[in-house]
Parts: structure tokens; sequence; C-alpha cells
């Protein structure tokens, strides 16, 4: 092989390993911080659930749209036990935030009812250490 294609191939294989390194770099920055998505029910149904994980000390974020007058359940279920011994109890993990920005951290209920027509939002954070940070997450919009 001569000079000049060993020369390109090296050339082409360090551009390789740098593109390569900066696409992991992006995709465990992206999981660090969580995810945000919109939610997209099943054809026909008014349910969906979903299935994630969130570290401790950082959200993922759910938007949907819900119709004035329209009864919206959000329920997260976390998976594992708690770590540590603190008797905190009542923290439910997610924040429930209106269209007009108004929100409710940590709700007791887990129904609600739309105030208004437009994007509804659930902020998903681990209340506590757990030994698991997997989580279930249903939505209902009837």
């Amino acid at each position: 092989m001569n000079a000049m294609k060993r020369r390109s191939l090296l050339y082409f294989s360090i551009g390789l390993a740098i593109f390569s390194a900066s696409s992991l770099i992006s995709v465990a920055a992206q999981s660090v911080r969580g995810v945000t998505r919109r939610v997209q029910f099943p054809r026909g149904s008014s349910s969906t659930t979903i299935n994630g994980s969130v570290l401790l000390g950082n959200k993922d974020t759910y938007i949907f749209r819900a119709r004035q007058g329209q009864t919206i359940i959000a329920d997260v279920t976390w998976r594992g036990t708690r770590v540590d011994n603190v008797e905190d109890q009542g923290l439910s993990g997610f924040t429930f935030i209106l269209p007009n920005g108004e929100s409710y951290e940590d709700p007791q209920n887990d129904t609600f009812s739309a105030t208004a027509t437009g994007d509804y939002k659930v902020v998903i954070r681990q209340p506590y250490r757990m030994s698991s940070p997997r989580y279930t997450f249903k939505l209902t919009i009837r």
C-alpha cells in the first residue's frame, strides 16, 4: 500500500473514531438529563402506560393535550424500595403542570380536571433514593 493510501486510511479512521466518540457523549448526556416527549395514545385508546427510568436529581417530562372538562388520571408507580429510613411519606414523584404554567408538586390525588384546552405536562423525578430508578407512568384521558 502506498503512503498516500495509508495516510488517507489513517485520517478516515481517526475521523470515524472522533465521530463515534462524539455520538456516544451526546447519548450519555441525554440520558443524564432525562427525556422530554409528547405522549402518543394507541389508536382508539384513551389510556397508555409508559415504562421509564430516571436517576435521582434528573427528570423525565411527558407532554399531552387535553380538552377543557376532560378528566386526566396520571399515576406514577416506582419500582424497587427506598434505600434510606427517612419517614417522609406522601411524595408522589411527579409534578402536574397546567397549560397556563400553574403546577402541583407531589399531588396526593392522581385525578385532575382539565381546566382549559391545551398542553399539560407531567414531570417525573425520584422523590427519594430508590433501589431502582425505574417507574411506570399510566395516563388516562376521558
